[in-house]
């Protein structure tokens, strides 16, 4: 039996199915789409493929607000492909479907590794789909599951990923509006991939009506009070991103939708090393940085919050491979800074010590040969 939800989501069914244990034909006309049945020859358990086109529908991958994303396979072409196709409710909304099509369009003009490439988009009895390169690597929402982490050196290469797929997409006018774990993936060498840049615009500025703001947990401050928005908010959403990478949680939770979004204005961006106790600091400040609640304190472009991050990675590297000194398990940021201080101070008082006992050896010096030295006759 298919829930309502699967019922908005999917498109045709197909009438016959080879079984893959006897590779006898199965009829499943009177079957709905991803219901799973029982082969009548030999008793195997096989899932009932969809049809949009041209295209089999094989899996769901994803479901969300507008629509479910399935594996697929273009007879065309011979291919596997990533397939969204809107919900049947929301078809009717010309202005939804326009822009559900043209950023998507848009997008289709860049081809960056760290972006989802879109291959097709196109239109089947009234539902639009987009078609996309089929990303196997894995997501990294999955990685996060049941409270995991992820290793420090390894979420700051999938930030470095993502603001560089973030970049190609801005450097066409485009915003993502929706940076979450879910919504990066990795192909089969580990690259981080953006992908679903269903709530994206172009430009920035105030939010239209009826657009959604993105995932509580990760949504940028301004988004929230339906002030202008810009490629900032962007940033901060992958901070939120990489900060439940490292941490384990997000920055903000709460009892209820409006507690988890409310905490990020009411309360400070909560520690980071107090989190991960042998985080570096070097990535603290920079995740720290890109969670600013006033976008002006955050990078103002991504040249400079790809810099951060670079450079944070380096030096996690660096202590790693002992050539420079780990970070102190347990202290905080700013006690960290107070002591980098200290020690300034203390090493400028060695100095001038050092060079006032040379000064007083000097002069001891010069006293001794001037009183050693016999006057002349």
């Amino acid at each position: 039996m298919v829930d309502e939800d699967s019922q908005e989501l999917t498109t045709n069914g197909v009438e016959q199915v080879a079984c893959h244990a006897c590779s006898r034909i199965v009829d499943v006309s009177k079957t709905e789409p991803f219901s799973v049945v029982e082969c009548p020859h030999c008793g195997s358990r096989l899932s009932v493929p969809g049809k949009l086109g041209e295209f089999v529908l094989l899996k769901v991958l994803g479901k969300g607000t507008m629509g479910a994303t399935y594996k697929a396979f273009d007879r065309t072409l011979g291919r596997h492909v990533a397939i969204k196709v809107m919900r049947k409710s929301l078809c009717d909304d010309e202005q939804l479907v326009g822009r559900f099509l043209g950023e998507a369009r848009a997008l289709a003009s860049l081809n960056h590794r760290n972006v989802v490439q879109i291959y097709s988009l196109g239109r089947e009895k009234g539902r639009p789909y987009i078609v996309m390169e089929l990303v196997s690597g894995g997501q990294m929402a999955k990685l996060l599951e049941k409270g995991q982490s992820i290793e420090e050196k390894r979420a700051l290469q999938i930030g470095i990923d993502a603001a560089e797929g973030l970049r190609a997409a801005y450097g066409i006018g485009l915003i993502h509006g929706d940076v979450k774990p879910g919504n990066i993936l990795f192909d089969d060498e580990g690259g981080a991939k953006l992908v679903d840049f269903g709530p994206a615009r172009f430009g920035g500025g105030k939010q239209e009506p009826g657009e959604g703001m993105g995932t509580p947990y990760y949504v940028a401050p301004e988004r929230v009070q339906q002030q202008a928005s810009d490629h900032r908010s962007d940033m901060y959403s992958l901070g939120a991103t990489l900060f439940h990478a490292i941490a384990g949680k997000p920055p903000f939770a709460g009892d209820d939708l409006k507690d988890v979004l409310t905490a990020r204005l009411d309360k400070p961006v909560p520690s980071l090393l107090a989190a991960r106790r042998m985080l570096h600091p070097a990535t603290a400040v920079v995740v720290e940085r890109m969670l600013a609640t006033d976008p002006e304190k955050r990078h103002q472009n991504y040249d400079a919050l790809l810099t951060e991050l670079r450079e944070a990675l380096q030096k996690v590297i660096a202590a790693a491979n002992g050539t420079a000194l780990p970070a102190t398990p347990g202290r905080g940021l700013a006690a960290r800074k107070q002591e980098s201080k200290r020690k300034d101070i203390w090493t400028l008082i060695i100095v001038c010590a050092v060079m006032l006992i040379v000064l007083a050896a000097m002069l001891i010096i010069l006293f001794w040969v001037a009183s050693s030295t016999p006057a002349p006759e």
